[in-house]
């Protein structure tokens, strides 16, 4: 699938034409768990970016990067993608964990990831995440779902173990 800036700058999105209409995607979020990918992105020093989120369902709220898989992309090229749409690039990708998720109008399967050696520099969109911060404490107003990937990855990455069995790159 060809990705495509709407303007110099922006965040890369998919081409309008291969989007479902809104009939159909609405019949598509009651009916089934959507798949996605939220990405814990890690410095050396144990800080973990943190956006600001604009949308729903955890607007006005801390949030990691994430986004829906694209048909067709592996977990790698979606990470690479949505890093990508935020400025960054990373060198190392771990699976962290799969996480069921229930809202009031529709379920996600979140495959949780970690990048590490992190580059470039995360920059807002102002559709999706107003601001970014670098802590390595988690902010006040973080997404419980977030705070329990996050919680999950403070532990399991200090196994190397874990971090061999479940390194995507």
């Amino acid at each position: 699938m060809q990705l495509t800036r709407t303007r110099p700058g922006a965040k890369l999105s998919i081409p309008r034409e291969k989007w479902l209409s809104a009939k159909v995607w609405n019949n598509v979020l009651k009916a089934m768990p959507i798949p996605c990918v939220d990405i814990i992105c890690e410095r050396p020093d144990y800080s973990i970016l943190y956006g600001w989120r604009l949308i729903t369902p955890y607007s006005r709220r801390w949030a990691l990067i994430g986004g829906r898989i694209v048909k067709g992309e592996s977990l790698l090229q979606c990470a690479s993608r949505i890093a990508g749409e935020y400025g960054l690039d990373f060198e190392r990708l771990y699976l962290n964990g799969l996480f069921p998720i229930n809202f009031p109008h529709r379920s996600d399967i979140s495959i949780s990831l970690a990048a590490r050696k992190i580059s470039g520099v995360p920059q807002a969109d102002g559709f999706e995440f107003s601001k970014f911060i670098w802590t390595t404490t988690p902010p006040r107003k973080l997404g419980t779902n977030y705070a329990r990937m996050i919680a999950k990855w403070r532990v399991a990455s200090g196994s190397r173990a874990f971090l061999r069995s479940t390194r995507l790159l």
